[in-house]
């Protein structure tokens, strides 16, 4: 996954995570993102990029607000190391 998407994605799901009324904007944006992510990971870093997909896509599946909240949450928190790890 190139570094532009990486921050495409990291930057998508920050502002669904602060402002849930973008999901349907943003949705569009970050599911080719996602699969991106899956489809690009590493050796040794799959399981990984499909805890956080996994995480990314039941938080914007979800309609009561604090599972979305938490699983966006929890995927933002593995993406960021993650990214930092695939990059070195």
């Amino acid at each position: 996954m190139e570094q532009q998407h990486q921050q495409t994605l990291t930057q998508l799901v920050n502002d669904v995570y602060n402002k849930p009324d973008l999901i349907e904007e943003h949705q569009v944006l970050i599911q080719p993102l996602l699969k991106d992510l899956l489809a690009s990971a590493p050796a040794g870093f799959e399981g990984m990029a499909t805890m956080i997909h996994s995480h990314l896509v039941n938080g914007l599946k979800s309609t009561n607000p604090n599972i979305q909240k938490f699983e966006l949450e929890s995927g933002l928190l593995k993406l960021k190391p993650y990214f930092q790890r695939i990059n070195r």
